[in-house]
């Protein structure tokens, strides 16, 4: 199986115990897939698959990643979020699509409607801690836009590192989520000539609807472009 934008390797163990043979991280950050080669060495199961061919990991960009071998199973999971908008999430749909064996699927995994922020939050404290002498501050803030091609998310974060002497460190960082609604990724889905095999709103298979906290969508290659 391939795991497209596998980031730090969080799923290896879980896909090593539900059975995946194999597995192939793609990641197009280089920082994300340092701290997955750390995962797997410190992991003994994950270190002893890595000795024994059954992980590999991959720096690529999944909207435009190539391989020769095909996959029975591809992920995307969590990713559709960190794409810049339709254009983006088609290619990389399609990119996943030319991975899939003949019989292969797609799992695409994302937030469902009833697991998106339904109003802004403003900077306020997430947390607050002592790790040794330090005290350690985490402030978030949250905005967002609805447009149509799905909700835009602003989402910030500023940690302070206040010292014993009294000095403070702080650091800052932004990120920019989409979410599309789930029938916004089956139309895409479709634009990339795949087919929905199964919906689902939860890790355990529940039913997908407005209340779902999760959005897993089972899709495989159309047989003829456009077409079931």
């Amino acid at each position: 199986m391939i795991d497209l934008g596998c980031g730090s390797g969080r799923l290896f163990r879980a896909l090593l115990e539900g059975g995946a043979a194999r597995i192939v991280g793609v990641d197009g950050s280089s920082a994300l897939l340092t701290r997955a080669e750390r995962r797997v060495s410190g992991d003994p199961v994950l270190r002893e698959a890595r000795a024994s061919g059954r992980i590999e990991l991959m720096a690529g960009d999944v909207r435009s990643v190539r391989r020769r071998d095909r996959f029975r199973l591809a992920i995307l999971a969590g990713v559709l979020a960190h794409l810049d908008g339709p254009e983006e999430a088609i290619r990389a749909l399609a990119a996943a699509r030319r991975l899939l064996a003949d019989d292969g699927v797609l799992i695409v995994d994302l937030l469902g409607p009833g697991g998106l922020p339904t109003e802004d939050l403003p900077l306020s404290v997430d947390w607050s801690r002592r790790i040794g002498e330090r005290r350690v501050v985490r402030r978030s803030r949250l905005e967002r836009r609805e447009t149509p091609e799905g909700l835009r998310v602003a989402y910030a974060t500023l940690t302070d590192l206040a010292e014993a002497d009294g000095t403070i460190a702080r650091l800052s960082a932004s990120f920019r989520l989409w979410y599309p609604s789930p029938s916004a990724v089956l139309a895409l889905a479709e634009q990339a000539e795949l087919v929905i095999e199964a919906a689902f709103g939860s890790h355990d298979s529940g039913p997908l609807d407005e209340r779902s906290e999760r959005c897993i969508l089972v899709l495989k290659a159309a047989t003829e472009p456009g077409m079931e």
